[in-house]
């Protein structure tokens, strides 16, 4: 398991939420060390599943609210 602050930093890069100093010293962390590579990339793979959940309610919930309404 990796230390939180690495594991934070890495959440900020993928995030894409580090200046360009930040960025290159945290792509080299990730190249350098074939643990925290893999650690970066289920990290990214978690962030594109969330992306794509849906945020809004179904069609059916919005039409069942509205018939109790």
């Amino acid at each position: 398991m990796l230390p939180n602050s690495t594991q934070n930093k890495l959440v900020l890069y993928a995030y894409n939420e580090v200046g360009l100093l930040e960025a290159d010293q945290s792509q080299r962390l990730i190249d350098g060390d074939p643990l925290i590579e893999q650690e970066y990339k289920e990290m990214v793979e978690i962030i594109n599943t969330l992306d794509k959940v849906r945020l809004e309610p179904s069609k059916e919930c919005i039409e069942r609210i509205l018939a109790k309404a």
